[in-house]
């Protein structure tokens, strides 16, 4: 098993339980009775790392029947992260594809034949603002694509090992907000449903004027991160009527729109050559902490890497100027994954 070899860290929780008397629910979704289904072969690790908009739990479970009314003051996601994947909830599948939505009580029995693992997401919101499934009490099931649920696996398991390999809690704490978007952005690719986006007849002039003030806010202070809570709250709007507006007005959704606005940014400043200046803090500081992804993202849309970019620009100005499309941004890049569950494979070697 490789979960317990995590090791804990400033701001990551780590354990192991062996025996089914001390086990303790994890308080995402409340706590019901559990009745394990193979007592002397019981086994439970678990990972918990604090986030601004809650908490994730990444768990191995074990074979159990649980009984309860799950609860939680917000919102809450069962997210699988094994391919084998298996559980009944209330006699309704949740596999290897399919998210699981909880807001406010639910009465449940759930049934997990075998041990899964996965990771139980609690969220302070409802986030019922966001274009999610719009139900105020009760549950979901959400099926969704590989390539999807591979991209939302490898953020969450990503945020995980950097949390892990974290000596620093201010540096993690300074970077939480960025990770959090990145994870937000790939659950709305999977939660938000179509209708709640679709403009309505009539409206694109009020999306006009809403993107319009969104770009204004965003010249008035390049510096600051690209939040998109924080921006719907800014131009007095909702992030769902945001999503809405740069759909219409730009063909993409919020997410693509604040990236390239972000690589934008990081280009621009990596185009000056000032000295000391790094690609790792200029990437960060535009909210960007999965470097590698950075890179690929940054190769996409400008057709170099990011050090070709700073290179170019340390030069003596010799005539080797950037292009005259150097800041030309193309059609929006599929956002690269890499497949989560080889993570956790390499962690048993």
């Amino acid at each position: 098993m490789w979960l317990p070899r995590l090791a804990p860290s400033p701001v990551l929780d780590v354990g192991r339980i062996t025996s089914f008397e001390e086990y303790r629910s994890s308080g995402i979704l409340g706590a019901g009775t559990n009745v394990p289904l193979h007592p002397r072969d019981f086994s439970v690790a678990r990972a918990s790392l604090a986030i601004p908009a809650g908490r994730i739990v990444l768990q191995r479970s074990f074979a159990r029947r649980l009984e309860g009314e799950m609860e939680t003051p917000g919102a809450a996601l069962v997210i699988p992260i094994s391919p084998t994947m298996q559980a009944d909830i209330n006699a309704r599948a949740l596999d290897h594809a399919t998210l699981a939505l909880f807001r406010d009580r639910v009465p449940c029995r759930v049934i997990e034949p075998h041990a899964n693992t996965y990771v139980l997401l609690g969220l302070h919101s409802t986030m019922q603002t966001r274009g999610w499934m719009d139900f105020d009490s009760g549950f979901d099931l959400i099926r969704t694509t590989g390539v999807r649920i591979e991209r939302l696996q490898h953020i969450l398991l990503y945020m995980i090992r950097y949390a892990a390999d974290c000596t620093d809690a201010k540096e993690f704490a300074a970077l939480a907000r960025s990770m959090q978007e990145t994870l937000l952005a790939a659950l709305d690719g999977i939660l938000v449903q179509a209708e709640a986006t679709r403009p309505r007849p009539r409206s694109f002039d009020h999306h006009r004027k809403l993107v319009a003030r969104l770009d204004e806010l965003i010249r008035e202070f390049p510096a600051v991160p690209l939040y998109s809570d924080e921006l719907a709250r800014s131009v007095g709007a909702s992030v769902r009527t945001l999503q809405t507006a740069t759909r219409a007005v730009h063909g993409m959704s919020l997410h693509q729109y604040l990236r390239l606005r972000r690589l934008w940014s990081t280009r621009c400043q990596l185009t000056t050559g000032l000295p000391g200046l790094t690609v790792q803090a200029v990437a960060r500081a535009n909210g960007f902490w999965h470097m590698g992804e950075f890179s690929r993202l940054y190769k996409a849309t400008f057709g170099e890497v990011p050090t070709q970019t700073t290179a170019r620009a340390a030069r003596p100005n010799t005539g080797n100027s950037l292009p005259e499309d150097a800041f030309a941004v193309p059609s929006v890049p599929s956002t690269p994954f890499v497949s989560a569950w080889p993570m956790l494979q390499q962690q048993r070697s």
